[in-house]
């Protein structure tokens, strides 16, 4: 049997980074299709330059995007199958967030400890723009929260509910990569896409960080002082003020904007 600990958790984390590092060159070469630069648009990226320059940092801000989204899907993809995969096989992981723990949802956790620490160093490299002091903070917030559950071997249950988000991060993903690969709004795929985006969002993101909000303060007394304290001033009211912006960004650009449009056409 499995001895479940920290050793296995660093583990974990260390081959899901160098999964994903190794995942970054094999799907390099789809960023080529469909790929249509806009001139105008890559110089006025160019004259803004990522926090620091590694080996990561890519010439090419499109491509670059595509990459690190191709990436994201796949975690997410691979995250959000797990965690159902749990949920629903699992009982005592739906009944006790925090002793619950074994091999498949404390790996769960790990591997995606891995990906959000590849992630952070990818946007360091290569993001530009405005909002790259939201994904900081929540990336810095997210594995604050994740080394905690993980070194502690403890609130596995609580990571797991909260990685629930992964399930609405697929299509979330899927949405901003038909963009990228310019692939038509008016497709099937891309408005049944839309469709489910925003239902996941608000049964995965937003119903999912309530519960959370409710669970923690109902097991204060079980989780420790310090844990209780990060959650509740720190991941909690941080994510409230990240995911109903971003949840309101994407239901005026996918439904409430194409509805203003048609009206005033009509």
């Amino acid at each position: 049997m499995i001895t479940i600990n920290v050793t296995l958790g660093l583990s974990w984390t260390i081959i899901s980074f160098v999964s994903f590092l190794t995942c970054r060159y094999l799907v390099r070469p789809l960023t080529n299709y469909r790929l249509f630069p806009n001139k105008t648009d890559n110089q006025d990226k160019a004259s803004l330059k990522p926090p620091c320059r590694t080996w990561l940092t890519d010439s090419d801000e499109e491509r670059w995007q595509r990459l690190n989204l191709l990436i994201s899907w796949i975690h997410a993809l691979i995250t959000g199958v797990l965690v159902l995969y749990s949920f629903l096989s699992y009982s005592g992981l739906r009944h006790d967030f925090v002793e619950h723990v074994n091999f498949v949802t404390y790996v769960t956790c790990s591997i995606s400890f891995g990906y959000f620490c590849y992630d952070l160093c990818d946007v360091i490299s290569n993001r530009r723009g405005a909002d790259l002091l939201e994904i900081l903070l929540h990336h810095i917030v997210v594995l604050l929260f994740f080394g905690l559950n993980i070194f502690r071997v403890r609130n596995i249950g609580y990571q797991m509910f909260a990685l629930l988000a992964e399930v609405n991060s697929i299509f979330l993903h899927a949405r901003k990569l038909f963009h990228l690969f310019h692939i038509s709004r008016e497709n099937f795929f891309v408005r049944l896409n839309m469709i489910l985006n925003i239902l996941t969002f608000f049964f995965c993101r937003l119903c999912m960080l309530f519960f959370v909000t409710l669970f923690v303060y109902h097991d204060r007394h079980r989780v420790g002082d310090s844990y209780y304290i990060f959650v509740t001033c720190i991941l909690i009211p941080v994510m409230w003020i990240i995911n109903p912006i971003l949840f309101y960004r994407v239901l005026y650009t996918d439904f409430l904007k194409r509805y203003k449009s048609r009206q005033l056409m009509s």
